[in-house]
């Protein structure tokens, strides 16, 4: 009998024990998760899921979020042609022993002209300019689907002379947070490059 008893004692204790196991074991704490392929520069966290960067968000950062300002820090011109389209000089009076032209770009929203750069005399084109308004010019959420004007002038004794320039869009709502836009084609003779920063 004692011995019977013993038996069942061993048998109830293993019970509990296989039963205490195969509770642990099923615990969702303790599972394993399977990891989440993260997009835009986000990284896995512990919880299988994604640290998304600033401006994304979503269980793999794939949603975009729209900044609340773009700011532009600065205007580049990459290129231009050295003589008009007829090939005449820019400058068809030599200033100073020169008829390079005296370029200077206006960015504009509409009819309103956000910078207008200082005049670079003697421009050559294999060498880029760089204008830095005094402040950021900011873009709000209203404005990044107007187009903006970024043309290039040169300044002439009698009246400024159009170069040649590019109406676009300074944000894409799938595009990411580029730190610089080159602006320009595949045919044009015209390259420009913008600055950004961004706000959210």
């Amino acid at each position: 009998m004692k011995n019977f008893l013993k038996s069942v004692l061993i048998f109830i204790m293993f019970g509990v024990l296989a039963i205490s196991c195969s509770s642990d074991s099923t615990d969702s704490s303790t599972k394993p998760c399977t990891p989440i392929a993260c997009l835009n520069g986000g990284t896995s966290n512990a919880n299988c899921g994604c640290d998304c960067p600033q401006g994304f968000s979503g269980s793999n950062c794939s949603t975009q979020i729209t900044p609340t300002l773009i700011k532009i820090t600065q205007i580049k011109v990459i290129d231009f042609p050295m003589t008009t389209t007829n090939g005449n000089q820019w400058d068809q009076v030599a200033l100073g022993n020169s008829v390079r032209p005296d370029i200077f770009p206006i960015l504009s929203l509409g009819s309103s002209i956000l910078l207008q750069g200082a005049v670079v005399q003697d421009a050559v084109n294999t060498n880029i300019y760089t204008w830095t308004p005094t402040q950021p010019i900011s873009l709000t959420p209203s404005q990044f689907t107007s187009q903006l004007s970024l043309n290039l002038y040169d300044e002439d004794t009698t009246e400024n002379v159009f170069m040649g320039g590019f109406n676009f869009n300074v944000y894409n709502s799938t595009g990411g947070f580029p730190a610089s836009k080159i602006i320009n084609t595949a045919t044009s003779p015209y390259k420009f490059e913008l600055i950004l920063s961004y706000v959210w």
